[in-house]
């Protein structure tokens, strides 16, 4: 897939059955998705995280939470902060819930039903906020990230990742979404933006990063 350079949306070929499922998972198909994510997704989130260089006393939002996993490893960075996530699929909360049970009962961690293109935060709310592997599914890639930089302090960090997974992705796709990532973030009003990648399998990952 070849996406022009001018354009601000991230596209992914092919629609429903599983790739629907990852994209929003539903019912019985949307739990397994769910737990396939957990299993298959380590690597790539520790590979992200880091970039964001979490402390301890920091408050977090992960925007498409999905199965929670990556809500929990941040919860275990910043320990003495705060935690926030939203997803708009209601298999992913409940699952996500279950996860970080703890972290909610703690009053740690919170997490909500909600759309990228509107969070549910006031201005300046969080010192860090990340998305892995849900901006090429973002309808309006655009709006998601204007959200981000909104709730973002000033001097806040953002990281936005993605590792294309559908059939017929190769190393140029990549480097393509890489692109766009970037220029998204830079429309947003993030300075000292910057594009990382990592060598991983099938396809390498690309992470957008940037400062408000």
């Amino acid at each position: 897939m070849t996406l022009p350079a001018t354009s601000l949306a991230i596209g992914v070929p092919g629609s429903g059955g599983w790739r629907q499922q990852f994209a929003r998972p539903t019912g019985v198909l949307g739990e397994i998705a769910g737990h396939l994510m957990a299993m298959r997704n380590k690597q790539r989130s520790w590979w992200v995280l880091p970039l964001l260089e979490i402390h301890d006393q920091d408050r977090v939002l992960e925007v498409g939470f999905g199965s929670g996993m990556d809500i929990r490893r941040v919860s275990e960075m910043a320990v003495d902060g705060h935690v926030a996530g939203v997803d708009h699929s209601e298999v992913m909360l409940k699952q996500a819930r279950r996860r970080n049970q703890a972290g909610i009962q703690a009053g740690r961690v919170d997490l909500q039903l909600a759309s990228a293109s509107r969070l549910p935060y006031a201005d300046g709310s969080f010192d860090k906020a990340f998305s892995i592997n849900v901006a090429h599914f973002w309808e309006d890639a655009l709006t998601p990230v204007q959200e981000m930089h909104r709730v973002l302090r000033e001097g806040g960090r953002i990281a936005i990742a993605v590792q294309p997974r559908t059939q017929g992705t190769n190393e140029r796709t990549a480097r393509e979404m890489g692109k766009m990532l970037l220029e998204n973030l830079k429309q947003a009003g993030f300075q000292q933006v910057r594009l990382e990648s990592k060598k991983m399998k099938p396809v390498s990952v690309v992470c957008a990063l940037g400062v408000k």
